[in-house]
């Protein structure tokens, strides 16, 4: 069962959008001071417009994996996904959230907010991490962030924030280059021979970037192959 957050402790045990410079922990102090309001009922009002691209937000397909598992819950409202800095609309988030160099060596790229929205309401936030190099999202690493946590960092400065959270302790060292890549057409799948739950960490197809029309002429892997060659 996925873990509820209701505590700063337990969003700094989570180790969420850490080590610095990854960009997690400031994109979501930015979602709960502007992207998010309460009313008198403590229910949660959108103040973008996921559904438009605000800020890179772009629709989440919660799909099921190769074991039938689906990232989050089955909900009758639409999934959105914000937190790519290379997607399309990311350019208007603030500063503060992008102004660390993020790139694939340092993982700081990786942090990811899903919403999901009944029109001007979000129901529910998730924070995840989509790891460089890879097509899919860390079911190990996906929580729910309640109301009253959101309410907790939206009564801190930043600064307060990221010093709880242990922001400034540790820095991600800067992993070496390798020529390979995977393409963002397929899911990778862990092989393994144990019945250990860590050979099921690959959960779905990629939904982390805007979705594009899928031409039914498109090459096929093989013909791609071929091509390069």
């Amino acid at each position: 069962m996925m873990e509820t957050l209701n505590e700063l402790s337990q969003l700094r045990d989570t180790r969420f959008g850490r080590p610095r410079p990854r960009h997690g922990l400031k994109l979501l102090y930015w979602f709960a001071n502007e992207c998010v309001s309460f009313d008198e009922d403590n229910d949660m009002l959108s103040e973008c417009n996921p559904a438009e691209g605000d800020f890179g937000f772009h629709y989440f397909e919660n799909r099921h994996n190769q074991y039938g598992n689906k990232l989050l819950p089955e909900r009758n409202f639409p999934y959105y996904v914000v937190g790519n800095l290379n997607s399309p609309g990311a350019e208007d988030v603030p500063d503060y959230v992008s102004e660390d160099e993020y790139t694939d060596e340092h993982d700081s790229n990786t942090d990811r907010i899903i919403v999901s929205l009944d029109e001007e309401w979000f129901h529910e936030v998730y924070v995840t991490q989509h790891p460089a190099r890879s097509n899919n999202y860390d079911p190990h690493a996906t929580y729910r962030i309640s109301r009253g946590l959101l309410m907790i960092i939206r009564r801190m400065s930043l600064e307060d924030f990221l010093e709880k959270m242990g922001y400034y302790t540790h820095t991600q060292p800067v992993r070496p280059q390798t020529s390979d890549t995977v393409s963002p057409d397929f899911t990778a799948v862990t092989v393994s021979s144990s019945d250990s739950s860590d050979s099921e960490s690959i959960i779905q197809f990629d939904d982390d970037m805007p979705a594009q029309n899928n031409s039914p002429t498109a090459k096929g892997l093989w013909e791609r192959f071929c091509t390069i060659l």
